[in-house]
């Protein structure tokens, strides 16, 4: 006779699985809700420029002309137009028919607020201006609405630590998920599939399972990358004790003693110098730091990984000298991950590709936490009537 094999020690997988069934599912309802939020505004930023631009073509849409205007005078007519406020980043014109934006911050000692001034570049024209702290669903504001409402839900600081620590969790449900997506080995190939002639509770379990599969690459990176942006200094920390991390110029300057607001080198100059560098790189966006009394610089470079500048120049802005050139894919291993991270999660590492796989992984996340819930209701009913008496 076959010697019995004692029920305790067979099919160790079978213990396991009911803790991660209960993982699985106490995840799930802890953050459907701001999974769904976060993947539904999340599509829609992907777009972000696009519908901005339809929706407020005043700021965004200019008249092509002969030459840009120096720089200097897009400077200058903002801080007529605004004295209490400094100029504290400027995003060039992606194209000969988009307007330059300028981000303006309050000067110490005023009640001003940030602000936005969209700049004619041919005329150093004033188009109009966008306040950061408005709240509104009115075109002019909504897709910064959402934007915001994606990084932390309108909430600030806590709300941002929040998400991290739901990003963190869903990594780990990630491990989770699939094992669970795959109860016969043998039959794996039916577990991307849905029974769509089935009724409808096993159509709704085969999208969760076979939606989750198929995407399941793409949103792991979106939760990694989701970590990254919002529990950056622990994870850059943790990828430093794996691959040494070389750490942005702007990071480990000193700063001054008294902030500087009249640097001797205005944005135009500082724009020059960028330009003289090796290669003469075209310059995307600049920003000015009054703290630290510098420039950064990001240009394009044929290193680049998405639709940004990566290579980024310091420059001093009271003597010129350049402080750091560097691009951001530059040395070790953790430097490159590191870099990738926001060009991933925005999918506009892989052009027109990347930015559709993302914008319908939002669709997918949303649904998937849809579906989850309809599921544990399901089952939430069915042991209540279980066990309620006849």
């Amino acid at each position: 006779m076959t010697p019995t094999v004692s029920r305790k020690h067979k099919r160790p997988g079978l213990r396991v699985r009911p803790l991660l069934v209960f993982w699985h599912r106490w995840f799930g309802l802890f953050a459907a809700l701001w999974l769904a939020l976060m993947g539904i505004t999340g599509s829609a930023i992907v777009y972000y420029d696009e519908l901005d631009t339809w929706m407020n073509p005043d700021l965004q849409r200019v008249e092509r002309g002969n030459a840009f205007a120096p720089v200097s005078e897009w400077e200058a007519t903002a801080n007529a137009a605004f004295p209490d406020q400094f100029v504290r980043f400027v995003d060039f014109p992606e194209s000969e028919t988009r307007s330059a934006r300028l981000s303006m911050s309050p000067r110490p000692g005023t009640t001003a607020t940030d602000l936005e001034a969209y700049i004619d570049p041919y005329t150093a024209e004033l188009l109009g201006t966008r306040a950061h702290d408005v709240v509104s669903l009115s075109p002019r504001y909504l897709m910064n609405f959402l934007y915001e409402l994606h990084l932390d839900l309108h909430l600030g600081p806590m709300m941002v630590w929040f998400l991290g620590l739901v990003a963190l969790l869903w990594i780990l449900d990630h491990v989770a998920a699939l094992i669970l997506s795959f109860p016969n080995v043998k039959k794996w190939m039916a577990c991307f599939k849905v029974r769509w002639g089935a009724g409808s509770h096993k159509v709704n379990f085969d999208l969760h399972r076979a939606g989750g599969l198929w995407f399941w690459p793409v949103t792991l990176v979106v939760a990694v990358s989701s970590l990254y942006l919002t529990w950056y200094e622990p994870f850059v920390r943790t990828v430093d004790a794996v691959s040494p991390i070389t750490p942005r110029a702007i990071f480990s300057l000193p700063a001054r003693e008294t902030a500087l607001y009249e640097p001797a080198l205005d944005f135009s100059a500082a724009h020059t110098r960028a330009q003289s560098v090796s290669g003469h790189p075209d310059v995307d966006m600049a920003s000015y730091n009054p703290r630290l009394g510098v420039y950064e610089l990001r240009a394009f470079d044929p290193r680049d990984i998405d639709g940004y500048g990566r290579r980024m120049i310091v420059v001093d802005g009271e003597s010129g000298d350049i402080l750091s050139d560097r691009h951001s894919t530059e040395g070790s291993a953790g430097d490159v991950f590191i870099a990738w991270q926001y060009p991933l999660h925005s999918g506009k590492a892989f052009g027109t590709i990347g930015r559709i796989i993302i914008f319908a992984s939002g669709f997918l996340v949303t649904l998937l936490c849809v579906t989850g819930i309809v599921i544990w209701a399901k089952k939430f009913r069915a042991r209540r009537a279980k066990s309620s008496p006849r």
